[in-house]
């Protein structure tokens, strides 16, 4: 919901961005179960960690211009979500499981890279 809220928003700052930052912010606490990462691999062919990477790029875009602190904590969350999707995309003989899901996760760790660059 975070990633259609912020793509809907033109990357612009929206009523509830502040709830959705802390709530990215604050997953940690939150106990996913393995299989939402393995079921949105299988119903989506995106990792679970991956579509969560995207809405911290999205909310690191949006939140840059005012605050360089919260933007720079989600793009380290992001950065954090790929490396479970990288776990989980490739066998530890370096197999990629789903070539789907892997461009996704790609584009995603792209996209961030780029964003942390410095200017």
């Amino acid at each position: 919901m975070i990633i259609l809220k912020c793509c809907s928003s033109g990357d612009e700052a929206y009523d509830d961005l502040s709830t959705d930052v802390a709530y990215m912010l604050n997953r940690k606490d939150l106990a996913y179960p393995v299989f939402f990462e393995t079921g949105c691999l299988t119903r989506w062919e995106a990792a679970w960690s991956t579509i969560c990477a995207e809405a911290c790029l999205c909310l690191a875009k949006i939140t840059g211009c005012n605050s360089q602190e919260e933007s720079s904590a989600l793009i380290k969350e992001g950065f954090d979500l790929l490396e479970v999707s990288a776990k989980t995309l490739k066998k530890k003989d370096g197999t990629i499981v789903n070539g789907m899901a892997h461009s996704y996760y790609s584009r995603i760790l792209s996209k961030l890279e780029n964003l942390s660059a410095p200017v």
